[in-house]
């Protein structure tokens, strides 16, 4: 797994308040031990993998129906929040360019 596939923190989306709940993978994590928030952000204890963007390539091999080997596959990231009084649960896409800065040690 390279590097830019890493996803240290996120910003959460506009208007959630919490409490923040996080799911990955389906399996909930312990704010305070798995992940903060900080301001408008949130900030994760242990590494998340984003989906790797593909190439051209493999882009071209998977319209023409031809397998793509490698590891393409990334970890899911669900957030529960309360907005305006309601609570809210939003399936969040990691990417690369989320990728927020590494934790500090």
């Amino acid at each position: 797994m390279t590097v830019d596939t890493q996803v240290h923190s996120l910003p959460l989306p506009a208007g959630a308040e919490p409490p923040i709940r996080v799911y990955v993978n389906g399996e909930e994590w312990t704010e305070g031990r798995d992940f903060r928030v900080e301001g408008d952000r949130i900030h994760f204890s242990r590494m998340l993998r984003a989906q790797p963007p593909l190439g051209m390539g493999r882009k071209i091999m998977l319209a023409m129906g031809i397998g793509v080997y490698g590891y393409l596959k990334g970890d899911t990231l669900d957030l529960q929040y309360q907005e305006g009084g309601r609570t809210r649960m939003t399936p969040v896409r990691l990417t690369p360019e989320a990728a927020g800065d590494p934790p500090r040690a």
